[in-house]
């Protein structure tokens, strides 16, 4: 009996380690589930997985917490549990974890992760105008700023602006304005445009309607008054100047044309026109000449030079056309008298005297020689 005692005190120790053996559990483990142990002693949290290399987990025991990577059939040991992954797909893998024996089976958890609040976009206008009173043709410039002052992206945005009545689109500009789809929170937009008046009397900017989502916005409106103004005309006169009024024929005559704007409107289309009378030619520059605008109290100069190739009395004649006077205003110059030119016959007498001197030189001398 007693040794029978003994040999069970010796086989005691082999039979405690044999029961101590480590216990093996594969489980099928999506994204964002996990494995609690002993009450929260040792937490393995799945958070990626990908397909078909590794899972990427996270541990956490008493004293640390750390994430680690698990490829395919390659286990790896964290304090007291030792485990691997397989049969990694896109969705899922298999975890194979090996624990003490004393430990209960873990259990198996969703994680819930913290879901961020709803954000609310929230779209707010204002339209503004640089003046509100104006004349009859005056450009008014409109500035509508978009701000989203709420917490979240306002998506499918849209404009809707108006043209007001006794108003056009300004040149070089665009209306409607446009504005972008997507307005982040925070953010904003500034959208410019320009109306031109086209008529007089008191006119309101409707406001402008911002849509987004199932949510409508709107901006304040603006009353514009336009002035009646009284039509201003311009008037333009033509004056010639010529240096000189006595010539010979074949003289250089300079001639200098000035048109003057003395009205209050710009003079638009400007036409100066004239032909030389028979008997006298332009030989510098060109009667006509033309101008696109005048400003008022603004004049425009050119000069041409002429010549008469026959005796009689001359004057430049001009006709000035323009927006505001089709028909056109004729302007003379003062009278040239033109003079034949005297011929000089000095230049044959010399010549010819000479020629005489020498014949009556050599017919005396001839004349004594026969003599002797």
């Amino acid at each position: 009996m007693r040794k029978l005692i003994f040999l069970l005190l010796i086989l005691l120790p082999f039979l405690t380690v044999a029961d101590a053996a480590p216990i093996k559990y594969n489980f099928s483990m999506k994204n964002n589930t996990g494995l609690n142990f002993e009450n929260g002693s040792y937490i393995i949290e799945v958070i990626e997985i990908f397909k078909p290399m590794y899972v990427r987990v996270n541990i956490t025991s008493a004293s640390k917490s750390q994430e680690r990577t698990l490829y395919d059939n390659e286990p790896i040991t964290f304090d007291e549990i030792k485990l691997s992954s397989s049969f990694i797909t896109s969705t899922d893998a298999v975890i194979n974890i090996e624990f003490p024996s004393g430990w209960s089976p873990p259990k198996q958890y969703q994680i819930v992760r913290p879901v961020a609040p709803v954000g609310i976009p929230n779209i707010v206008l204002t339209k503004t105008a640089d003046k509100t009173n104006i004349n009859n043709g005056d450009v008014v410039k409109f500035k509508i700023k978009v701000e989203n002052n709420g917490n979240a992206t306002a998506y499918s945005v849209t404009l809707i602006e108006q043209l007001p009545s006794g108003f056009s689109n300004a040149p070089y500009s665009t209306f409607p304005p446009v504005v972008k789809s997507e307005i982040a929170a925070g953010e904003s937009q500034e959208l410019n445009y320009g109306l031109k008046a086209v008529d007089s009397g008191t006119f309101s900017s409707e406001p402008t309607i911002v849509k987004y989502g199932s949510k409508t916005s709107k901006s304040n409106s603006i009353t514009i008054i336009v002035n009646e103004i009284s039509q201003e005309k311009s008037n333009l006169s033509t004056v010639i100047s010529i240096d000189k009024k006595n010539v010979y024929t074949d003289d250089l005559i300079k001639a200098t044309v000035k048109i003057t704007n003395t009205g209050k409107a710009p003079a638009k289309s400007v036409l100066a026109e004239g032909t030389p009378q028979l008997g006298m030619e332009v030989i510098e520059g060109d009667l006509r000449q033309v101008y696109d605008i005048i400003p008022p109290m603004e004049s425009k100069e050119y000069r041409v030079g002429l010549k008469a190739t026959e005796a009689g009395n001359y004057s430049i004649h001009l006709r000035t056309t323009y927006n505001d006077d089709v028909i056109g205003t004729p302007s003379d110059s003062e009278t040239i008298t033109v003079t034949e030119k005297e011929r000089n016959y000095l230049y044959i007498l010399g010549p010819i005297v000479i020629i005489l001197i020498g014949i009556v030189l050599f017919t005396i001398k001839r004349h004594k020689e026969y003599s002797y």
